[in-house]
């Protein structure tokens, strides 16, 4: 069995296109996860003050950072702690 340089041709355009829709869902997905994260982190940040005062002491060390994509927070028990650090910067002690 022999395909022409169209098939051929066909077939790879297919499975790039395949390649690419993939890819985008896996995208929007982990994007979808951060905004999520992003959204827990600001509620949190409106309603408790002591994940205000935790935001206040990052930031003030670290003034580059936000909360949700740098770092996120949690709330166990009525304490919030920090969840995530997602940067190369040492993590304090909150």
């Amino acid at each position: 069995m022999s395909y022409d340089n169209l098939t051929v041709a066909a077939i790879a355009v297919v499975v790039v296109i395949i390649v690419v829709v993939i890819l985008l869902a896996r995208s929007q997905s982990s994007t979808e996860l951060k905004m999520r994260k992003l959204v827990r982190n600001l509620a949190m940040m409106q309603s408790s003050e002591e994940a205000k005062e935790i935001c206040r002491e990052i930031r003030s060390k670290y003034p580059d950072m936000c909360v949700g994509l740098d770092f996120t927070l949690k709330e166990e028990s009525g304490n919030v702690s920090i969840d995530e650090w997602n940067s190369d910067k040492q993590k304090p002690n909150a």
